[in-house]
C-alpha cells in the first residue's frame, strides 16, 4: 500500500465548490462490492459467532502439542480460525474505511479488534509450545505424520524466533496487553480522517476553497505559488495546533514498539522489526547511507526543478508543482483501466485476466465521499478479494495510483491462489516491489507513446512524473525511515519523546536531505504528524528498497522477455513461503546489497539527464 503525499489528491471545481458526497450518493458501480463477502450484517454477525466458537477448542489443545498428531489438529484448527476471522476483520474493516463517522461501522471494527486479542491469547500457547520440542523430535514428527510436512517452512521461521519466543504465561500476557498498548494507530486515524478539520484556503480565483486531505496536494501543483504556500502552511499550521496531543500519540506508538521488543528479547525495535521475516539489518543502514552518499542526485533534480520553473528559489511548497506547464495531463478513471491495461501487457494473459477481474468485479471503491479514509490502499483477507480504496481525481498521478494498488491486490490473488493458508501472505518488505514494478511499466508505455507521437512536452511530463516517485518514494520515505529510527533510539535511551524533539530532529532530516537546494521553512517541522504510517514501526522504508527491486525487475522484464516475467510470477506467487530475501534472488534481485539501491538511483540520475536534454 502507498503512504506518499502523491496519494492524496482532489480536483478543485473551476464551479462553485460543492460539498463531498454521502455515501449513499455515490454511484453503485464507483463502489466496491463488499456484498461477495457477506450479503448483509446478520451473515457477519453469524461468523463472527463462529469464530467465538472456534477458539473454544484451544484451551483443550493446550499442553498436547508434544504428539504429533495433536500438533496436526491444532495446527489446522488455528489455519481454520485464522482464515474466517480474517475475513470477519477484513469486511469490518473496510465497511469502516468506508465512513470513517459511521458509528455502527465503527462499532463493528471495535469489537472485531477485541476479538483479534482474544484470538492472539487463545492461541499464545501454541509456539512456546511447539519450540518446546526438540528439533530432532520434530522431524520425527513429520515422519509420523506427513500432512505435518505443509508447515515445514513455518517451523523453520519458529526456530529463528526461538530466543524471543517467551513462556506460555508470558505470551499470553504480551497478548492481553495488546488491546491496551495497541490503540495510538486507531486513536490518530479517527482523529486524521473524522474529526480534523482544516481552514478554507484561497484557490488562484480568489475563492475561499476548504481545504482537505485529498485537496493538499491539488493545492501544491497550483501554479500560483502564493496558493502553494498558503496550503503548506495551513496544513501544518493546524498539525501544530495539536502537537502535543499528537505528540504523545506518536510517542505512545514508539513505546509499545519499544516494549514488545524488549519483552522478547530483542537489541532493538529495529532488530524486532526485521528479524521475524530474515530481513539483515544492513538492509535498512546500508539504504540510509547509500541515500545519504547519492543526495548529489537529489540534488541535481531540484536545481534542474528551479531552473524549469523559473524560480530565484526553491521552497518546500514548491515540490509538486508540475514542471512542464504547458502539459494540463487530465486522465479519466476509465481512460486510467485502459492505459493501467496496455502498460501490463509484457506481464502476460494471466496477470491480465485478473485484472479484468479487478474491474469488472467491482474491486476497487472509486470515488471519495465525506468520512471516507484519505489517501488509497490495498486490503483484504485470505478468502476475500483483494480489494482497493481510492480517492480518484482526474490525473496522471491518480493513474499512476491505481496500478499501484494493483500491484497489491495481484500479488496479494497471486499468493492466495497458490499458497495454503499457512503462507497466505507476503511480508511488508516484498509488499511494495509488484506495486511499484506496475508503475515503471506504466511509465515505459506512456513514454513510449510520446516518443512514436513526437511528443516532446509529453515526455517530459512524463519524465517529471517518474522522477517524483523516485523522489517521494526512494528520497522522502528514506528520510522517513531515519526519522523513525532516531525517535525509537531516543525511546530506547530513555529519553524525552516530545513533539519539539519530534519537530527539532525532522526540521534537521529536511535540511539534510534538501537543504544544499531548497530554502527549509520552519513549519515543515510537524509534518511528521500527519503520516499515518509512522504508526506502523519501520514501515516506510520498504518504499525504498521497493522501488529499487522494482527497477531491476521491470528492466530485465523489458529487456528478457518471458524468461524474466516466468522469474516474477514466481515470486509473485511465493507468497510467504520463503524468506523474502530468498524470494527476491530468485526473481534476480539481491536486496542485502546496496547494488540495487544504486542501479536505482543510476536510473533516477538517467531520467535527469534525459529531462535536462529535452528542456534545452
Amino acid at each position: 500500500m502507498s503512504a506518499s503525499i502523491q496519494n492524496e489528491t482532489e480536483t478543485i471545481a473551476k464551479a462553485e465548490p460543492s460539498p463531498l458526497p454521502k455515501r449513499h450518493e455515490v454511484p453503485v458501480e464507483m463502489t466496491w462490492d463488499l456484498g461477495v463477502v457477506y450479503a448483509d450484517d446478520a451473515a457477519w454477525e453469524n461468523d463472527f459467532a463462529r469464530v467465538e466458537g472456534l477458539l473454544a477448542p484451544f484451551e483443550q489443545m493446550r499442553g498436547t502439542l508434544g504428539h504429533a498428531a495433536h500438533l496436526l489438529r491444532c495446527l489446522r484448527a488455528q489455519d481454520e480460525a485464522g482464515s474466517l476471522f480474517g475475513q470477519v476483520y477484513a469486511y469490518a474493516s473496510l465497511r469502516r474505511s468506508e465512513n470513517n463517522a459511521d458509528a455502527a461501522a465503527q462499532a463493528k471494527l471495535d469489537r472485531v479488534r477485541m476479538l483479534s486479542t482474544r484470538f492472539s491469547s487463545a492461541t499464545a500457547f501454541i509456539e512456546p509450545e511447539i519450540l518446546a520440542i526438540e528439533p530432532d523430535t520434530l522431524r520425527g514428527f513429520l515422519s509420523e505424520e506427513p500432512d505435518l510436512s505443509l508447515y515445514n517452512y513455518y517451523f523453520k521461521k519458529l526456530q529463528r524466533r526461538r530466543a524471543h519466543v517467551r513462556s506460555a504465561e508470558v505470551e499470553e500476557v504480551l497478548a492481553l496487553a495488546g488491546e491496551a498498548t495497541g490503540g495510538t494507530g486507531a486513536v490518530f486515524s479517527l482523529f486524521n480522517n473524522a474529526d480534523l478539520k482544516f481552514p478554507p484556503v484561497r484557490d488562484e480565483d480568489g475563492r475561499e476553497v476548504e481545504l482537505t486531505h485529498g485537496r493538499y496536494i491539488k493545492f501544491l501543483e497550483s501554479r500560483d505559488r502564493d496558493v502553494r504556500e498558503a496550503a503548506f502552511k495551513t496544513m501544518h499550521g493546524e498539525y501544530f495546533r495539536w502537537r502535543n496531543m499528537l505528540g504523545a500519540s506518536l510517542a505512545g506508538a514508539v513505546k509499545t514498539d519499544v516494549f514488545e521488543a524488549r519483552a522478547r528479547k530483542y537489541d532493538s525495535a529495529l532488530h524486532a522489526a526485521l528479524s521475524p521475516d530474515d530481513i539483515p539489518l544492513e538492509v535498512y543502514t546500508n539504504l540510509i547511507s547509500t541515500v545519504r552518499e547519492r543526495l548529489p542526485v537529489l540534488h541535481r533534480y531540484l536545481r534542474l526543478r528551479k531552473k524549469m520553473l523559473g524560480l530565484p528559489n526553491l521552497q518546500l511548497w514548491d515540490l509538486y508543482v508540475p514542471m512542464v506547464a504547458e502539459i494540463e495531463k487530465e486522465i479519466s478513471y476509465a481512460e486510467a483501466q485502459d492505459a493501467v491495461t496496455q502498460s501490463l501487457l509484457p506481464l502476460g494473459e494471466e496477470y491480465g485476466g485478473i485484472l479484468q477481474q479487478a474491474f469488472e468485479q467491482r474491486w476497487i471503491d472509486v470515488l471519495e465521499n465525506e468520512g471516507k479514509s484519505s489517501g488509497a490502499f490495498s486490503d483484504g483477507s485470505y478468502t476475500t478479494p483483494p480489494y482497493i480504496l481510492m480517492n480518484w481525481q482526474d490525473n496522471l498521478s491518480n493513474a499512476f495510483t491505481l496500478t499501484h494498488e494493483l500491484g497489491h491486490s495481484l500479488h496479494s490473488y497471486l499468493t492466495r491462489e497458490t499458497q495454503p493458508y499457512v503462507y497466505g501472505n507476503y511480508t511488508i518488505f516484498v509488499a511494495e516491489v509488484a506495486s511499484t514494478l506496475n508503475e515503471a511499466l506504466m511509465t515505459h508505455s506512456m513514454q513510449q507513446q510520446a516518443k512514436e507521437q513526437g511528443d516532446r512536452a509529453l515526455q517530459l511530463y512524463l519524465l517529471n512524473s517518474y522522477a517524483e516517485r523516485f523522489r517521494t518514494t526512494l528520497f522522502r520515505q528514506t528520510m522517513f525511515a531515519e526519522f523513525e529510527l532516531a525517535i525509537h533510539a531516543l525511546a530506547e535511551r530513555g529519553e524525552a519523546l516530545t513533539a519539539e524533539t519530534m519537530s527539532d530532529l525532522y526540521l534537521q532530516l529536511n535540511r539534510d536531505f534538501y537543504g544544499a537546494e531548497v530554502e527549509i521553512d520552519a513549519s515543515v517541522a510537524i509534518e511528521w504528524a500527519r503520516i499515518p504510517h509512522f504508526y506502523r514501526g519501520f514501515y516506510v522504508y520498504q518504499y525504498s528498497t521497493g522501488i529499487c527491486a522494482a527497477a531491476a525487475l521491470a528492466k530485465g522484464i523489458l529487456e528478457e522477455g518471458q524468461p524474466a516475467v516466468e522469474r516474477y510470477l514466481g515470486f509473485l506467487r511465493g507468497g510467504g513461503s520463503d524468506t523474502s530475501i530468498n524470494l527476491l534472488r530468485g526473481a534476480g534481485v539481491d536486496m542485502a546489497t546496496p547494488q540495487p539501491i544504486h542501479q536505482a538511483l543510476d536510473v533516477f540520475d538517467s531520467v535527469i539527464a534525459q529531462m535536462e536534454a529535452l528542456a534545452e
